[in-house]
């Protein structure tokens, strides 16, 4: 979801603010519906989570989506869908590094031979000169600005589940207790990072531009599915698996997604992407293998 999503991302003429705003509103509509479906089949309130859940949610929606979102698409703008993709398949290096310090999830020997392959085949890819015709250039940047800002955003999104797992599940004694289930979990994280954007922006007076560039017939065309794969199901699925396993794995399945990126990419750009990229991905992969096993 997160790959396909990240290709048509690319191309929105809208800056990044402006994207990561738009698609979390959409989204979470699109979930306060889903959840409103959830509460009439059931027969249950539309909101069941603990004001301790609210509290680890709302820090989880601020780092890993209005900070880490943000710097990620800004990234997606300068280096294109590979790279950025790329910058985004550190997140288990500082997944496993924030859980081990805040929830005690531990790395055994091989998982730390992993995230060394895994930085090998990041430091081969983004070396690879031959690809930066790869960049979409609707809102271009310097190169070393979208590095900074990709592995800034892999830092936010990790230190963001953490924070989703801890608002998910707390430990009691040797029991796992589920506090909030994922589709409530995704919705607060969407609805809170919803609600400090748009403070941030109305301040800055950019709310009605935003929104008048996005609603372009050739934009919202683009959003709307992209909103719907990236934003609602991909950030569902995803707060399942956190919920369900350890966050460096968690993490470290997401960050697969170079490996489905090569191929669409030459499809859908028709660019042919070189050994020495396909070579480092693959590094990557490997690396990312080992921290799962």
């Amino acid at each position: 979801m997160w790959t396909l999503s990240t290709i048509l991302w690319g191309r929105v003429d809208l800056s990044a603010v402006g994207i990561n705003l738009f698609k979390n509103s959409l989204a979470t509509l699109f979930l306060l519906l889903h959840l409103a479906v959830i509460a009439i089949v059931f027969r249950e309130s539309l909101f069941l989570a603990p004001a301790r859940s609210w509290f680890y949610l709302s820090i989880s929606g601020f780092i890993g989506i209005v900070l880490g979102d943000t710097c990620y698409f800004r990234s997606l703008q300068i280096l294109g869908p590979r790279r950025s993709l790329m910058m985004a398949a550190t997140g288990p290096l500082f997944a496993a590094g924030l859980a081990w310090l805040l929830i005690g999830e531990n790395l055994e020997s091989p998982a730390l031979f992993g995230i060394a392959i895994t930085v090998a085949g990041i430091v081969v890819v983004v070396a690879d000169r031959k690809a930066r015709e790869e960049t979409p250039d609707l809102i271009p940047g310097k190169f070393s600005t979208g590095i900074v800002l990709g592995l800034l955003g892999a830092v936010c999104q990790a230190s963001g589940g953490v924070f989703s797992k801890m608002g998910m599940v707390r430990e009691v004694g040797n029991l796992k207790i589920q506090d909030c289930d994922p589709v409530e979990a995704t919705f607060i994280r969407l609805a809170v990072s919803v609600l400090v954007m748009l403070i941030y922006l109305t301040i800055k007076k950019q709310v009605s531009g935003i929104v008048k560039q996005a609603t372009k017939p050739g934009n919202l065309r683009i959003i709307i599915p992209a909103t719907v794969m990236g934003a609602w199901l991909g950030i569902w699925f995803s707060q399942i698996a956190f919920n369900r396993s350890p966050v460096a794995i968690a993490q470290t399945l997401h960050s697969t997604c170079p490996l489905f990126a090569i191929p669409i990419v030459w499809i859908v750009y028709k660019q042919k992407t070189t050994w020495y990229s396909i070579a480092g991905t693959f590094i990557a992969v490997l690396g990312i293998y080992l921290i799962f096993s």
